[in-house]
């Protein structure tokens, strides 16, 4: 049986539908507005309180100032994380939030409610190393190194906050304390950050960070750091990352890097990224022969992210070594693991050309450079020396990462040329470079009717010296030797 309303009630009953509709939704929003409102005035207590039940970052977690909207944008200042022996993390002077309104109503918060979050002039120490089982990487915060809190002491005045002036005996203090805070967590594998199982899908915006890294024995310290990444656990992230100086292991003027991590059907992350690391300090490298031309690298990594392979370019308007000037240095860099492959090496030298190629190890910072060189032309080499010839040169850099432990070793040969008045056919030798130490072993000038010939030929402060000097007729018959104890080698 079918009851048949008549048309006016009908649309009555509709719009007590409609009304009742309209009335839930707006007991909902208000309900939320009402909850915001009540986080706005009691919100950093709340925070507070919020922040000791969550266990994805283990510490302490506080503010001291939070302001909330209806929207689910927070605003806070003065947030600070600590680990479970309160030791800084974390510290961050002022930024903002969106959570998902409907989270903070029912109270069901999770690293999912979080949807954006923009961190300014924080300070952040981070540990990047390979779980001992697993092999995954395992991605953690740590007590900031006394270098770091140099670094953030180092703050432009407009970016520091208020406070009292550390005595020297302080400062001492506190970087023992820091120091000892660090070697106790690195040796506990304490983990602050837990995010095993936790799925992130948020915006993360770092705005003038101070960030310090450890990775296997490498320790760098970013300033500047400006960070737009897109996080997703499960699946694509992309992220675009840049800095200002930076130092430690490796001392530069800016890192550029853009590109995405791939979380999606796969046991480990795979990476796509291209990175540009600008005007380098080989010194900070560990090259060993106080060479300080800023040198500039590119590369493009692919493959998982515990173990990426790279191809780019390296580029170096100068190079100077001992003995030698390097002008647009350009080649082709491969990395895998901690070595660097230099290939396809080329250079301008002394008015000629050289080739190059080697290994550089980032951990241990051994590497092994050898080269060939063409055309090199004596007199811009040694100037003033009154040496006149176009070198050939075959060259070898090795070192164990000191500059007391590298050494520089080949051979050379040249063309026609002439020293003062003295006409030759040829010059050969081989020569070592140990710590500002440069020698060269069984010269040989080739003269119209013999030979000059000589194991001392050395070069000391830019001077050439030759003792001592053996000469042969054109078959081979000694004809005069002076004798190192005289008091001057013959000039020719």
């Amino acid at each position: 049986m079918h009851l048949h309303l008549p048309a006016r009630l009908r649309r009555l009953r509709r719009k007590h539908i409609v009304f009742g509709l309209l009335g839930t939704a707006s007991a909902v929003l208000l309900a939320i507005f009402l909850a915001l409102e009540a986080l706005s005035y009691g919100a950093a207590g709340l925070f507070n309180q919020i922040a000791d039940q969550q266990d994805m970052l283990r510490g302490h977690v506080r503010v001291e100032k939070l302001f909330a909207h209806i929207n689910g944008h927070v605003r806070f200042e003065g947030l600070t994380w600590e680990d479970e022996a309160g030791n800084p993390v974390l510290i961050v002077p002022e930024g903002e939030f969106y959570v998902k309104p409907l989270d903070v109503l029912t109270g069901h918060l999770s690293a999912r409610s979080l949807t954006s979050i923009t961190l300014r002039d924080a300070a952040i120490s981070l540990r990047i190393r390979k779980d001992a089982q697993t092999k995954k990487p395992v991605i953690d915060f740590v007590t900031p190194s006394e270098e770091f809190f140099d670094l953030m002491a180092s703050a432009p005045p407009e970016k520091k906050k208020s406070g009292p002036k550390l005595t020297p005996e302080e400062r001492k203090a506190r970087a023992e304390r820091a120091r000892a805070a660090r070697e106790a967590q690195l040796a506990q594998q304490w983990a602050s950050f837990n995010y095993e199982g936790k799925r992130i899908d948020c915006d993360l915006v770092l705005q003038h960070a101070k960030v310090e890294v450890l990775y296997e024995n490498r320790h760098y310290l970013l300033q500047g750091a400006n960070l737009d990444a897109s996080l997703h656990s499960d699946g694509l992230t992309k992220l675009s990352f840049t800095t200002g100086g930076f130092g430690g292991t490796m001392k530069g003027h800016g890192i550029s890097t853009k590109g995405t991590i791939d979380c999606r059907n796969v046991t480990v992350p795979e990476m796509n990224l291209s990175i540009l690391v600008s005007e380098v300090d080989p010194s900070s490298l560990g090259f060993g022969m106080d060479v300080h031309d800023p040198m500039t690298l590119t590369a493009h990594f692919t493959g998982p992210i515990t173990g990426p392979t790279g191809t780019g370019e390296v580029n170096m308007a100068e190079l100077h070594i001992p003995g030698l000037a390097f002008e647009n240095v350009k080649g082709t860099v491969s990395y895998h693991g901690s070595t660097l492959d230099f290939t396809d090496v080329t250079a301008n030298v002394y008015g000629g050309t050289l080739t190059a190629a080697g290994t550089y190890d980032l951990d241990s910072r051994i590497y092994h450079l050898e080269g060939h060189g063409e055309n090199l032309s004596a007199a811009k080499a040694l100037p003033k020396q009154h040496l006149k010839c176009l070198v050939t040169l075959d060259i070898a850099i090795d070192s164990r990462g000191s500059a007391r432990e590298t050494t520089t070793s080949g051979s050379f040969t040249s063309g026609p040329g002439s020293y003062r008045l003295i006409v030759f056919d040829s010059l050969a030798g081989r020569f070592t470079d140990e710590y500002h130490d440069l020698r060269f072993y069984d010269a040989d000038i080739e003269i119209a009717g013999g030979h000059i010939k000589t194991d001392g030929f050395r070069i000391k402060n830019k001077k050439l010296t030759l003792a001592p000097i053996y000469v042969y007729d054109e078959t081979g018959r000694l004809l005069m030797v002076y004798n190192q104890n005289d008091k001057l080698a013959p000039e020719f």
